[in-house]
């Protein structure tokens, strides 16, 4: 009895044991396949590229772009690189966290510190993503060199030009720093003509307090100069309107009066012919005294009677036409 009560409980054991085991085994590869899994499938975000290392054949592959999952083998090793825009901002004493450095102290021609804010983006070519990996492995380009090529031609264009110019001439400025820049990075042959796009913004240019005063008492003065231009020049050409109207007005005038002129020739002429007297000066006189008459009270009519051609004129009033009783 005790022998078959012994052999039981062997049993019982054994098949613990056995059961321990299989649990343990499946454990084992249910962990194992979501390692391998986890290892061998990759999500490739939008905007990334996987490029696959593999260390056993010593080779470098890709880049596969995303959106995907892509099914790698467990030993290689993928490594997600952004080639959509990205940007490097530079502004303040460096604690803003939306700044990624402080801003760049530069020097004018004339040798005064100024501190220059920028923005820049640019954008990845995914086909050149293998080659800057291989130059880049730790995907450092942002720092070391993206970032020193924009200090570096900051400082060289600011120094081309003076203080005051600087706040004169920032837009022409910030063009400049933009072509500069552009140049030296597609020149850079480490980024192996990777930069496919690239914007600058040129957000501000910080001078000393007391020199921008002074510059912008300057600008102010200027301003007021070409004011006071403007002013002159526009004075000297309402003067020279009114001169001209002027001139215009006499000569109309004159040629009114030679047009009248004429015109009373020409009347007395016809006079001194309807009536066939030989004494013209008589003739042009009363015609002048008729005219005269004309402008003293032009509702007036009157009647010329001579009494020879020596005699004094008689001018009779001649009645009006009137509605009213007498």
């Amino acid at each position: 009895m005790k022998e078959e009560e012994g052999g039981r409980r062997r049993r019982n054991l054994l098949r613990n044991f056995l059961k321990a085991m299989g649990v343990a085994i499946l454990a084992s590869i249910i962990l194992i396949s979501i390692f391998f899994s986890s290892a061998m499938f990759v999500n490739v975000p939008v905007g990334y590229g996987l490029i696959l290392v593999d260390p056993l054949t010593k080779s470098i592959q890709g880049p596969i772009l995303g959106p995907t999952w892509y099914l790698k083998a467990p030993w290689v090793h993928g490594v997600l690189i952004y080639y959509a825009v990205d940007s490097i901002g530079m502004w303040g004493d460096g604690t803003d966290p939306y700044a990624d450095y402080p801003a760049v102290k530069c020097f004018s021609s004339d040798q005064l510190e100024m501190t220059v804010d920028v923005m820049v983006r640019w954008k990845l070519d995914p086909d050149r993503l293998l080659d800057l990996y291989r130059n880049y492995p730790n995907l450092d380009w942002k720092d070391k060199t993206i970032a020193s090529v924009v200090r570096q031609t900051m400082r060289f264009v600011t120094a081309n030009f003076t203080a005051v110019e600087t706040v004169e001439k920032r837009e022409y400025i910030a063009a400049v720093m933009k072509d500069e820049i552009w140049k030296r990075l597609q020149a850079e042959e480490t980024l192996a003509g990777a930069i496919a796009y690239f914007e600058f913004d040129l957000r501000n240019i910080g001078l000393p307090p007391q020199y921008t005063a002074a510059i912008e008492a300057k600008l102010v003065a200027e301003q007021q100069k070409l004011q006071a231009e403007f002013e002159r020049s526009r004075i000297l050409i309402l003067a020279n309107a009114s001169a001209q109207e002027k001139i215009i007005k006499a000569q109309g005038e004159a040629m009114a009066k030679i047009i009248v002129a004429n015109g009373t020739r020409e009347a007395i002429r016809m006079a001194i012919e309807a009536a066939g007297i030989t004494n013209s000066s008589r003739i042009a006189e009363l015609y002048l005294w008729v005219e005269a008459l004309k402008e003293i009270s032009p509702n007036v009519n009157v009647l010329i009677i001579t009494t020879g051609e020596t005699g004094a004129p008689i001018i009779y009033q001649l009645p009006t036409n009137s509605t009213s009783s007498p």
